[in-house]
C-alpha cells in the first residue's frame, strides 16, 4: 500500500466519521440523514489527496462517463440480485415472504422504536391494500430512475473514492486482491452507521462484522462493473440502484442478520456470483482487469 492510498484511507475515515459524530451527537439527526453526508467522505478524501498532495487534476480520478452497454448492466444487476435473494429467503430458517399488507406493516414495525410504532402503523394502514403494490412498483419502475439520479448523487460520494481513486492507485494489483482490499476497508468504514442500526437495527454489534463480509462479497461486482464500464458512473449507478431497492427487505419477515441484501440471503447470492465470475475467468470466458 503506497502513501497516497494510506492518506486517502485516513482522510476518508476521518471525514466520514467526523460527519457522523457531528450529525448524531450535536445535531441529533437520524441515521438516514447522517448517512447522506457520511457518503461524501471518500469523495472529499479523493479530491484532497489528488489535488493537494499528488498535485494532479481532479479529472485524473475519472473517466467519469463513458456511454456503453455496461451502464445498463449496472442498473439491471441490482434488480436481478434483489429478486434472487428474495427468492432464496424462504429457504433460510426463520425467513418468510410477506406479500400482504398486514405482514408488510409488521415487518416495518420491527425496525421502528416502540414509542413510534402506533403512529407508524396508523400511517401505513391509511395506504391500505396499495402498500405492497406501491413497494413492488418502487422496486421495478422507480428503482432505476432514482438509482441513476437522486441516489446516484450520494453514491458518487463513495464511488469517486472506492472505485475512482482506489481503482486507479491499485490498478497494478490483481482483480481479486484489489476487490478484497477495497471491500475490507469499505466495510469497516461503515462502522459508525452500523453501530447505530444501519442495515442491522436489532444486531448493531454483530452487524459490524456482517457489513464487512457483505462489502467483501459485493466488492468484486463493483470492481467488475467499474472495469467493464470504464468509468465511475458504472459503479455509481449500480450502488444507487441497489440502495433504491433496499425497501424490498420489508417484504421478508425474520432476523435482520438473515434477510435483505446485506443479510445472509444477499451474501449467499453474492458468493454464488463471485464463484461464477471466478470460474468464468478461469475458463477464459470473462476477462478480469
Amino acid at each position: 500500500m503506497n502513501r497516497a492510498v494510506a492518506l486517502f484511507l485516513l482522510l476518508a475515515y476521518a471525514i466520514s466519521w467526523s460527519f457522523s459524530e457531528i450529525g448524531f451527537r450535536l445535531l441529533h439527526l437520524n441515521v438516514a440523514l447522517v448517512g447522506v453526508a457520511f457518503m461524501f467522505g471518500p469523495a472529499l478524501a479523493a479530491v484532497i489527496t489528488t489535488k493537494f498532495v499528488l498535485r494532479r487534476p481532479i479529472t485524473s480520478l475519472g473517466p467519469w462517463w463513458r456511454p456503453n452497454r455496461w451502464l445498463a448492466v449496472a442498473v439491471i444487476a441490482p434488480m436481478l440480485f434483489t429478486f434472487a435473494w428474495m427468492a432464496i429467503s424462504p429457504l433460510l430458517p426463520g425467513l418468510s415472504l410477506s406479500l400482504d399488507t398486514a405482514g408488510l406493516i409488521n415487518n416495518v414495525l420491527t425496525s421502528v422504536p416502540a414509542e413510534q410504532q402506533p403512529l407508524v402503523r396508523k400511517e401505513l394502514e391509511k395506504v391500505g391494500d396499495m402498500l405492497v403494490p406501491m413497494l413492488l412498483l418502487q422496486m421495478t419502475l422507480l428503482a432505476a430512475g432514482v438509482g441513476m439520479t437522486l441516489n446516484a448523487i450520494a453514491a458518487f460520494g463513495e464511488e469517486l473514492g472506492w472505485r475512482g481513486f482506489m481503482h486507479q492507485h491499485l490498478g497494478a494489483w490483481g482483480f481479486w486482491s484489489r476487490a478484497a482490499f477495497v471491500g475490507l476497508f469499505w466495510g469497516l468504514w461503515h462502522l459508525p452507521l452500523t453501530l447505530r442500526g444501519h442495515n442491522y437495527p436489532n444486531h448493531p454489534e454483530v452487524g459490524v462484522a456482517m457489513m464487512i463480509v457483505f462489502c467483501l462479497l459485493l466488492s468484486p461486482l463493483m470492481e467488475w462493473i467499474r472495469a467493464r464500464s470504464g468509468c465511475v458512473v458504472g459503479p455509481t449507478w449500480l450502488h444507487g440502484t441497489l440502495n433504491a431497492l433496499g425497501g424490498a427487505g420489508l417484504l421478508v419477515a425474520g432476523s435482520d442478520l438473515l434477510r435483505g441484501p446485506a443479510g445472509l440471503a444477499g451474501m449467499i447470492v453474492l458468493a454464488l456470483f463471485n464463484l461464477g465470475l471466478w470460474w468464468s475467468a478461469r475458463r477464459g470466458v470473462t476477462r478480469l482487469q
